[in-house]
């Protein structure tokens, strides 16, 4: 399978402090799924928003390469990010609450983004939404585009996001813990659609999870990360089969069953 994303002996540091994440060395398919797992702390926020180049204040890069399509990403200007972000990579959000504005309905928020990237009429723009919102299984559009965040559930906000962000059709979704607040059952449903993306856009996905379970259901590949460092990258198979470090074994060992998400 050939690489989509490559990332070469990344390392990531705060300010004064030590260095967050360090030779972090991984890479991504076209129309693959990598879920990068292990406790807070580890790094693995870090790791996705260096590639989207969204670190938080004072965060930079010290060394490396992120290579994207064959490029090296992090030499590009402000100007080539914004383009990058608006139709080649895309980011969701661990709260979908703090990623919708909470005085304008969805209908008119959803229109917004896709017009701002595209130049198309507002009606193409209501229809486009709406075709969106239809491939992830909402059976009641119409109420949706007319509701305002607080009126949805916290699974059908996360579900609107992820719609928004599929609607210019990415090559790469990075997903950060983008199921930790929800109960259960919304989460399972909310990594089906993940997966089912992948098929219906070819899309490839990059997922945040503390959840083992969670990476193994969906990934075809697992990042273990310790530390600010990766301790294993692997295919599911053999993660769950043959972990090499002492981590991956306590990971694996507190989930009771990994047939469910």
């Amino acid at each position: 399978m050939s690489s989509l994303l490559e990332v070469k002996s990344l390392t990531v540091k705060y300010g004064g402090e030590g260095n967050i994440i360090e030779n972090i060395n991984m890479s991504v398919g076209n129309r693959e799924i990598v879920g990068i797992v292990g406790e807070s702390g580890s790094g693995k926020t870090t790791l996705i928003r260096a590639i989207i180049n969204l670190l938080s204040f004072g965060g930079e890069i010290v060394s490396g390469e992120i290579i994207f399509n064959g490029e090296n990403i992090i030499t590009y200007s402000r100007g080539k990010w914004s383009r990058i972000r608006r139709s080649d990579i895309c980011m969701v959000f661990q709260n979908p609450g703090a990623s919708l504005n909470p005085i304008k309905k969805v209908g008119s928020q959803f229109v917004e983004t896709i017009r701002s990237h595209m130049r198309i009429s507002r009606r193409e723009a209501v229809e486009r939404a709406e075709e969106v919102l239809g491939k992830m299984h909402f059976s009641d559009i119409p109420r949706i585009m007319s509701s305002y965040p607080f009126q949805l559930s916290g699974g059908m906000k996360q579900r609107v996001c992820i719609a928004m962000a599929m609607v210019l059709e990415p090559k790469l979704i990075l997903a950060d813990e983008p199921t930790s607040a929800l109960d259960v059952i919304t989460q399972t449903q909310i990594i089906k659609e993940l997966m089912e993306l992948r098929d219906n856009f070819n899309t490839s996905i990059i997922i945040v999870t503390h959840n083992m379970g969670c990476a193994a259901y969906m990934a075809d590949k697992i990042v273990v990360m310790n530390e600010g460092k990766i301790v294993e990258f692997d295919y599911k198979e053999n993660i769950i089969a043959r972990p090499q470090t002492e981590y991956t074994k306590k990971l694996l060992d507190a989930v009771p069953e990994l047939e469910v998400c």
